[in-house]
């Protein structure tokens, strides 16, 4: 677990996602009130707990737990966090937070969309009383100080997707609108899972936030980015890959996931757990865009 400083009132928790740094942060944001912007796995949640500890902050100073979407290593430890934080409500928007009160189907799915490699490095989800709950799509949240945190719609990756502009900072909190951008492994690309990706909403997501007066990006895969143009223009570009080469593929009738990906991801990995990222959640991607233009196929051929 590492405490990354990112501004004077804004502090990464490294909580060690899939069991290596540099894969997924917890983000503290300080004002008079305290929150959290994004929980990672049920198994991750210890190393966040002494990372408030390590910055000395009591559980009980902790008022509110962001999540900008329902996915498990963005809301698989809301329920441990919320258990351990006993003062603070849970944020997420409103078309998911049946999912946090009842995680079991959610799980089901996240197993098969993740694969049984990396699945055992995710933990088991722990409900949340539903009047913890709140929905954030409408988020305006004043912590005090001029911190104030702001929901936008970004959705693509998931539906439920949102992002979390702080005043303060002109930051955006911005779970995986983007992709991942991970120079520690150095892993680049858009997520888009199945079963619920959207290519027209991401691409008019990533159009929009390119035209947003944003001076910092804070990835949860993984940090601070203060060059916001450079990465959304890539976030873009390398999106657009895998749509050609997905599509290619289609056409050819080839539909072997893995060999798409190696294509698609063509850089051989051998380190944990860059070679783990790259296969489960590259394949997964390639998964998600192939259903996504399987559905706009056939509606294009019901529409004929």
């Amino acid at each position: 677990m590492e405490i990354i400083p990112v501004d004077d009132h804004i502090t990464a928790i490294d909580h060690e996602l899939l069991e290596r740094p540099g894969v997924g942060v917890t983000y503290v944001v300080r004002g008079e009130d305290i929150a959290l912007i994004e929980t990672g796995t049920a198994m991750t949640v210890p190393r966040t707990l002494a990372g408030l500890e390590q910055l000395g902050i009591p559980r009980e100073a902790v008022s509110h737990i962001l999540c900008t979407h329902i996915h498990m290593d963005h809301a698989g430890g809301a329920g441990h966090l919320a258990a351990e934080l006993p003062r603070a409500a849970v944020y997420i928007h409103s078309m998911t937070m049946p999912h946090l009160v009842d995680p079991s189907r959610l799980m089901q799915s996240s197993r098969r969309a993740i694969g049984e490699a990396a699945w055992p490095l995710h933990g088991e989800m722990r409900p949340i009383p539903e009047e913890r709950l709140r929905p954030a799509e409408s988020l305006r949240l004043d912590l005090g100080r001029d911190v104030v945190l702001e929901a936008i719609a970004t959705p693509g990756h998931s539906p439920d997707h949102l992002s979390y502009r702080e005043r303060r900072s002109s930051g955006l909190f911005i779970g995986d609108a983007a992709g991942l951008d991970m120079p520690p492994y150095n892993l680049f690309f858009p997520c888009t899972p199945p079963p619920t990706y959207d290519l027209a909403a991401q691409r008019n997501t990533i159009a929009m936030l390119r035209e947003q007066d944003i001076s910092r990006l804070f990835v949860t895969h993984w940090g601070p980015h203060d060059d916001v143009e450079d990465k959304l223009r890539r976030a873009h570009e390398k999106l657009e890959d895998l749509v050609a080469v997905v599509t290619a593929a289609m056409d050819a009738g080839d539909e072997d996931v893995a060999a798409i990906n190696a294509r698609w991801l063509p850089e051989v990995r051998t380190d944990y757990p860059g070679a783990l990222i790259a296969e489960s959640w590259g394949e997964m991607s390639v998964v998600g865009l192939m259903r996504y233009e399987k559905k706009r196929r056939e509606r294009e051929q019901s529409q004929a």
